[in-house]
């Protein structure tokens, strides 16, 4: 679909400009000079003819097939509308989300906190390559991780929490894993453990799972939703929740944040202390992956077991009884809700109520017994050291009058990879009367800390002692890269290989409360230059220039960008930013030669790094500062006036132009057409991942085999055309290694 030139020369006002491409420098001596000849007069008529009048403004389809509205974008704007509620619709303020790649959690899309509403609403940009996002509030208490379905959509709006526990554009998730160890019989009733090991059981009357699971359409079998949950559910409000983050907050070990939890003297059993004390316990939430089973067992307080279960009749447990046969959450792979409750019975004083979580025994075909098991009593467990065998914490709160269980369900040995927040199973104990449980020895709960009084507590507050900033979000993750790919002979046409500037880049964006952005920092890489120019980068802003406090962290060594007062581009309206003036600043060939990481074979230079640091007179709102709303650029050979844009992006006030419409420029700004040939091909693409491009002088839809498909369907086939290595996607051979 592109145009060949046989040597990129600009020419320009009749004047010739050297080319500066592989293909003149490696021309054959002996190519015929009556082919050479005919080659320069059409290089001279397609690299400097005016076109203002010749062309009229394009309609429909042009004779490449491509869309004349087609801006070769490879995001697009997604609007997302998220509430947060307790069980009780409370809201729940303070709250960091992310909205994530389903199947990878570091490359995050949006980052916000919700606001007194418990709402977090932005725009951001999306891949249109993804068809699903997940959706995850760093907070215990609320589905972790919650599926949506984004494509085709604009718009996804969601409640997580709330009576109904999940609501609006998410996947319900449902599947179980398919678990391996010896299933549970079913049977009812004691039977001693020192002759048939220990009994798993149903409450009664109930004596197998068939007969205990709810099985409807709303609760299939499979989801382990029990059929002896009290009719009426507890209420969770929002305070409660805020206890609980404080004290176990998500992806925080306790071993760092609360280390009194865990000493050998703090209980984790239930003591009654009165006879005919009821004791019941309430599902809160999971923070799991696994589908992990909850039972209960019992004993004198004076007389405990002394091991979890044995071929002899020395005390061993003889019986479990199940809470949650699946303690998953619905939309989770499970049913359960939060405020579901189970009432364990009636118990004399001097009893006490121990737990075991069985990791990961859910399935469709009953509970695996077999699985490793995490006891409260932490003498069972399984790790060699003492100091990590407990695996949960038992929490007073006072105002609530209930007593909170946090449960880690992986070993805590070294190389097992728990993290010991303690928040993959959290539930809480009540009892008739409240007062028979005891104290002795139990954690208080925490309350919520806000030393900066932002609205954000100290656990989650990426600064906790400064109002002014909560987080820091990236684009397109903290640790990948986007890139921008650019031909830098503009307005006349060149190979295609979009290799003459290759900007690898990623924002850090650090933001308050309110989801408003007070500076952003800018890392430019640059990775590859196939050309003889020297290109330089910059970026405009789609804000004021008098909205920029300060710019810091640009290499500007060749003296033709004039900087105003606060370091942004002098002279124009909106802040433009330029983190390099030419890429030789920061790349260049150890010989000083040419054609930079783009010929294979050739020794590979290192590119140092531009970070550019923007703070603003004031806060930014989010949507402002989205990736598509930056106008980044390239500068072609030091020219100032040579700006090379994405397609159908303005140009900035220090562009030359007049320079539309001429070579093979076909921009209409009248119609704010920009950066595109008669062909509708561009001179430059961004991609919202680190890009590999083509190699020297293979033009990107040779190196990429749906590149053609995908620009003539408009974008809406072969999205992936890119990022995807499967069979038919690509010619290795014609990609930069």
């Amino acid at each position: 679909m592109f145009a060949f030139s046989y040597n990129r020369t600009s020419l320009l006002n009749g004047t010739a400009t050297a080319g500066h491409k592989k293909l003149f420098i490696t021309m054959k001596k002996n190519l015929q000079k009556t082919a050479f000849a005919f080659l320069l007069v059409c290089g001279v008529i397609s690299g400097c003819k005016k076109t203002d009048s010749a062309i009229a403004p394009e309609a429909g389809t042009p004779a490449s097939g491509i869309p004349s509205t087609f801006a070769y974008q490879t995001s697009r704007p997604v609007q997302f509308d998220i509430q947060l509620l307790s069980n009780n619709n409370q809201p729940i303020k303070g709250v960091v989300l992310t909205v994530t790649a389903t199947d990878n959690a570091e490359k995050i899309f949006l980052k916000g906190v919700s606001d007194a509403s418990g709402y977090v609403r932005a725009t951001v940009d999306i891949p249109y390559y993804l068809d699903s996002v997940a959706v995850m509030p760093k907070y215990t208490g609320l589905l972790n991780k919650v599926k949506s379905v984004i494509k085709n959509k604009s718009s996804v709006k969601m409640v997580i929490g709330g009576v109904d526990g999940l609501s609006g554009d998410v996947v319900i998730t449902s599947e179980t894993p398919s678990a391996t160890g010896s299933t549970m019989t079913g049977k009812q009733g004691s039977i001693v453990a020192g002759i048939l090991g220990t009994d798993y059981s149903y409450p009664a009357p109930y004596t197998s799972s068939a007969g205990a699971i709810v099985n409807t359409s709303e609760y299939p079998f499979s989801l382990g939703r029990p059929k002896y949950l009290l009719g009426t559910s507890d209420e969770i409000d929002a305070s409660l929740l805020s206890y609980i983050n404080a004290s176990l907050p998500e992806g925080q070990p306790v071993t760092q944040t609360h280390p009194e939890y865990l000493t050998s003297t703090a209980q984790s059993n239930i003591v009654v202390t009165q006879n005919n004390t009821e004791v019941f316990v309430t599902f809160v939430s999971e923070g799991a992956d696994y589908k992990n089973t909850l039972g209960w067992y019992s004993y004198p307080t004076n007389n405990p077991p002394t091991q979890a279960s044995g071929s002899t009749l020395q005390n061993a447990i003889d019986e479990v009884t199940m809470v949650f046969p699946n303690a998953s959450a619905y939309g989770s792979g499970g049913g359960l809700k939060a405020g579901n409750k189970v009432s364990l019975g009636k118990f004399s004083a001097g009893t006490t109520i121990a737990f075991v979580l069985i990791q990961n025994a859910w399935s469709s075909n009953g509970i695996q017994t077999g699985n490793t098991k995490f006891y409260t009593d932490s003498r069972f467990n399984p790790e060699s050291t003492a100091a990590l065998r407990k695996h949960s914490v038992m929490l007073y709160d006072s105002q609530h009058e209930l007593f909170v269980f946090g449960f880690e369900d992986i070993n805590r040995s070294a190389t097992a990879g728990s993290d010991n927040d303690f928040n993959d199973l959290v539930v809480y104990a009540t009892a008739n009367p409240p007062a028979a449980i005891s104290k002795t020895n139990v954690s208080a709960i925490d309350t919520r800390v806000d030393s900066d009084n932002d609205g954000v507590d100290d656990s989650i507050d990426e600064f906790p002692n400064d109002a002014s900033r909560a987080y820091t979000s990236y684009y397109p993750s903290a640790t990948g890269w986007a890139t921008l790919a650019f031909e830098d002979n503009w307005p006349n046409t060149g190979d295609f290989d979009v290799n003459d500037l290759v900007v690898n880049y990623r924002y850090a964006y650090v933001s308050n409360a309110a989801n408003n952005v007070v500076e952003m920092t800018g890392y430019y890489l640059p990775v590859a230059a196939g050309a003889d120019f020297k290109n330089g980068f910059g970026v405009q802003l789609p804000v004021a220039a008098s909205s920029v406090a300060s710019v810091s962290g640009q290499s500007l060594q060749n003296g033709y960008i004039s900087l105003a007062a606060n370091g942004t581009e002098a002279g124009q309206a909106k802040a433009v930013i330029i983190p390099f003036d030419n890429h030789e600043n920061l790349l260049k060939n150890a010989d000083g030669s040419s054609q930079i990481n783009t010929v294979p074979g050739k020794p590979k230079a290192t590119a140092a790094q531009a970070t550019v640091k923007v703070t603003f007179t004031s806060p930014i709102a989010q949507g402002t500062l989205v990736n598509n709303a930056l106008n980044p650029f390239s500068i072609s050979n030091k020219r100032r006036g040579y700006e090379i844009h994405l397609s159908n992006y303005a140009p900035t006030d220090k562009a030359d132009k007049t320079l539309f419409r001429t070579g093979a420029d076909n921009s209409l700004p009248a119609s704010n057409r920009y950066y595109m040939d008669a062909n509708n091909a561009p001179w430059a693409l961004n991609f919202p991942d680190a890009f590999a491009y083509p190699a020297e002088a293979k033009s990107i839809k040779s190196a990429y085999l749906n590149f053609d498909a995908w620009a003539k369907s408009g974008g809406t086939q072969y999205t992936d055309w890119y990022i995807s290595t499967a069979a038919g996607y690509r010619s290795e051979g014609n990609i930069f290694k």
